[in-house]
């Protein structure tokens, strides 16, 4: 419980958010231990309270700022390109800080006391099956309000329907339905972590049959045409589930549990994460080979509009936006698409907060109704809870704003315009519409080949632009021509190697700094290095996890540019891991596996996974999803082979420090 302790003449005082109330004479009620009320002026209430909120938002500050710098920077100073749309970009970010600052707040008031509560009861009170059933229902709820899993819907208006049919059903009008089976997923794992906690059964038992059947469901899905590409989407969900409301919820349930638990001599904490991110996995594939065969097969995009949208498949597929590809128009008015995008700001603002509430408030009456009608036991600090859930609403809400607007646009403008380092591209965010264009001003000039090209001069403030004439953007009817400027290669010539370099040094180095500005790496390695008596630094294991994380990071951004499917690159890496796994202590695969999970927060995530798909879009890669599951399997392997390194060091110290004794 997070509270602060403050001595006003000579008494500990406890004080918590819920105490705050303004009535009509501004006072603060304090309460101590022995529930005496001391009256404290407004003046003081809000001295006492603005260090510990300004303390709060410096800490998500601080993991927020470094990676939102150097995307920013890399786009400007490398890219050279104006970041659009800059001042709705800076108000998401700021709203992502003060809403992720309002969440987990209300997260370590309102819902963690809960979970402790309950994981200290249910093996008094209820059987095994009782146990099973409320675990299913607990991680289903958690997956539900975890804040990245809000991205994945915003995902859907990237991919096209007919080059990847499943995958848009999936992030369209089968979002529900997607966001559905990965909760199932994180619920079946949590009934195994509250399993493994209950009887000490290490983690490798679960985790190798695991593995294996994750590998098999991948190749399978590799050879049908549809399943192929929910591939990154299926194994990129797993990174999304292990977030700051699952992880510790299932913790405290858990280590409540083996509290009171008499056969959990060989089970610890670790291992949690690493079953919260395996069966979502699983859970997802089953969803969509459920659905590959209700959805069209991918085609082109010309027969899609005039044949497949009137298949009974393809309405399946468009649902209520089938009217939209019958009567597909594109608009040229720039004051009409003003308008739409700002009733489309009302509407996510309005959505942000509905998801909120379906997030939140669902999860919260399950843990108090369950708390207070089946095991018969009070809330923990009722007043603190009801105001946990509402700053958890609040927060949430406001989260989820910047990241539609913020994070989620931030993302798509560097990952869209980074092939602009090899690679020319159009800056279609950059689109203009010249009005009254007259096909007499366009001129012709000589390439280097002697070939003729059609091109006019556009003035812009004082100066005076060559641009391409291309016949297919002038539209003689309304009398406007549609510009599209094109940037790069910045580094040499079409497809050139050091652009390519480049993007894969920015991407080691976006994964890289992202890991170690992650603020539970660090309690993670506090805990390794406590728990391993110092055998494995906590400096060491971050270091570990950074690297792979940012080799894992440049291996997805390979896999998206040169269009690598997932399985190529999955399978024989855990392949690997498995082997590593025979070779590595217990304590040290349970940490590996763990390590994965703390790296994708809910800043990382939405970035990464928006990045990767500017990227696929503006090189055409139908499946741009990916990058996180392979940031999320390298430190495995990192840290594997760390800690078999380290073992071998203290087996050959042993040896040393015995031989001088003899």
């Amino acid at each position: 419980m997070k509270v602060l302790y403050i001595s006003i003449k000579g008494h500990p005082i406890r004080i918590s958010l819920f105490n705050f109330c303004f009535d009509s004479q501004f006072v603060y009620m304090a309460r101590n231990e022995k529930e005496e009320s001391i009256h404290i002026g407004f003046l003081e209430a809000l001295a006492l309270i603005l260090p510990y909120f300004q303390k709060k938002i410096w800490a998500q500050f601080r993991s927020v700022i470094w990676i939102v710098l150097y995307l920013t920077l890399f786009q400007l100073l490398v890219l050279r390109i104006p970041i659009k749309e800059a001042g709705l970009i800076t108000l998401g970010i700021a709203a992502v800080i003060l809403g992720l600052t309002f969440f987990l707040e209300g997260l370590f008031l309102g819902l963690m006391p809960l979970g402790e509560a309950l994981g200290l009861r249910l093996p008094q009170k209820l059987g095994i099956i009782s146990i099973m059933v409320f675990s299913l229902l607990l991680g289903m709820g958690a997956t539900l309000a975890e804040p990245a899993i809000a991205i994945l819907k915003a995902c859907g208006s990237k991919v096209a329907p007919w080059d990847a049919p499943l995958l848009y059903y999936l992030l369209n009008e089968g979002t529900d339905t997607l966001y559905l089976s990965i909760a199932v997923g994180v619920g079946f794992s949590v009934i195994l972590g509250m399993l493994r906690f209950l009887y000490g059964f290490s983690l490798s038992k679960v985790l190798v049959p695991s593995i294996f059947i994750l590998l098999g469901v991948s190749i399978y899905a590799y050879f049908d045409e549809n399943l192929r590409y929910i591939s990154g989407l299926a194994w990129d969900s797993g990174a999304v589930t292990t977030g700051p409301v699952t992880v510790p919820l299932v913790v405290a349930l858990g280590i409540g549990i083996s509290k009171v638990s008499e056969k959990n001599e060989q089970s610890s904490a670790y291992g949690v994460v690493t079953l919260a991110s395996l069966f979502p996995i699983l859970s997802v594939f089953i969803v969509g080979i459920y659905f590959s065969n209700l959805v069209p097969k991918p085609m082109a995009e010309g027969e899609f509009l005039r044949n497949g949208i009137h298949t009974p498949q393809g309405k399946f597929l468009l649902g209520e936006k089938l009217n939209q590809f019958e009567h597909k128009n594109q608009q040229t008015n720039s004051q009409n698409l003003t308008q739409t995008e700002s009733k489309e700001i009302s509407k996510k603002i309005i959505d942000a907060f509905v998801f909120a509430l379906r997030a939140i408030l669902p999860l919260s009456v399950f843990l108090i109704l369950f708390l207070y009608l089946v095991l018969k036991e009070k809330i923990p600090y009722p007043e603190e809870v009801r105001l946990g859930i509402i700053f958890a609403v609040i927060g949430l809400t406001i989260f989820n704003f910047g990241i539609m607007f913020g994070l989620n646009h931030l993302g798509d403008q560097v990952g869209g315009k980074l092939p602009s380092t090899f690679r020319s591209i159009e800056l279609t965010d950059s689109t203009k519409y010249i009005k009254n264009f007259n096909p007499k001003s366009v001129y012709t000039a000589l390439n280097e080949d002697g070939k003729e090209e059609k091109f006019f001069y556009l003035k812009e403030r004082k100066l005076y632009t060559g641009i391409p004439y291309r016949e297919e953007n002038w539209n003689p009817k309304n009398k406007v021509y549609e510009y599209i400027p094109i940037h790069g290669p910045i580094f040499g010539k079409e497809d050139n190697l050091l652009g390519f370099v480049i993007v894969l040094a920015f991407a080691f180095v976006l994964g890289y700094s992202a890991t170690l500005a992650e603020p539970a790496l660090s309690a993670l390695g506090n805990a390794v290095e406590e728990t391993t008596v110092g055998t494995f630094r906590k400096s060491l294991l971050i270091q570990s996890v950074a690297i792979g994380v940012g080799f894992g990071t440049l291996i997805g951004m390979l896999k998206i540019i040169l269009e690598i499917p997932i399985v190529w690159i999955l399978v024989p890496v855990y392949f690997l891991l498995l082997i590593l796994n025979t070779l590595s202590k217990s304590e040290f695969i349970e940490i590996a596996w763990d390590s994965a999970g703390v790296t994708t927060g809910p800043i990382t995530v939405p970035l990464v996974i928006a990045m990767g798909l500017g990227i696929g879009n503006q090189l055409g890669t139908i499946d741009g999803f990916g990058i996180l599951a392979c940031a999320s399997a390298f430190p495995i392997l990192t840290v594997l082979i760390m800690g078999i390194l380290v073992e071998k060091s203290r087996k050959l110290s042993l040896n040393d420090s015995e031989q001088k004794t003899k």
